[in-house]
């Protein structure tokens, strides 16, 4: 199954490689991990769900005509750039809450990646719902504690790269 061995790696919840700038003060945002040029095995498959359920959203708006792949590599990060510039949002090329915002129900499923995964791990016990509302950000916040980098309560690049780490060195393993 894919969510199961997504998780198992990701523990990028993560939210979703492809989980880069989620959450905060919006109660729907997600995220996808930081964009990178190059990514171990084990690291693509951590946020490989979400990032590829961006690519694809991407690709059936016209924003995106790249492998999908699961890597938030330069070819997605354009791909949010093009899409953030068309839908008058601010354009840094990370999908976030502003972003997810202005995308409204297409994002909704980048979410439900990462609660899954979040929920796989223990951080989670909500409704995979994809809201990324407060239940969603505490879990990603204690998540973040946990791993020793920045609590915003927003999966990002640093979120991302440190749970694929987490994974891949067995720190975090499913519950």
């Amino acid at each position: 199954m894919i969510v199961r061995r997504t998780a198992v790696v990701l523990a990028s919840l993560v939210f979703l490689a492809a989980l880069s700038g989620c959450g905060g003060d919006d109660e729907e945002s997600a995220t996808t991990s930081a964009p990178v040029t190059s990514v171990s095995e084990e690291e693509a498959a951590a946020t490989a769900a979400a990032v590829t359920e961006l690519q694809t959203v991407m690709t059936s708006l016209g924003y995106y005509s790249g492998p999908i792949d699961g890597i938030y590599g330069p070819e997605t990060q354009a791909g949010v750039e093009a899409m953030q510039e068309d839908l008058g949002v601010t354009v840094d090329g990370i999908y976030g809450p502003e972003t997810h915002a202005a995308l409204g129900e297409k994002a909704t499923s980048i979410v439900v990646e990462i609660q899954t995964v979040l929920a796989e791990y223990g951080y989670y016990a909500g409704e995979i719902d994809g809201a990324y509302g407060p239940e969603t950000t505490a879990a990603v916040e204690q998540l973040q504690e946990d791993l020793g980098v920045a609590v915003d309560g927003r999966f990002g690049p640093e979120t991302a790269a440190a749970f694929n780490n987490a994974v891949a060195n067995g720190e975090l393993q499913p519950v």
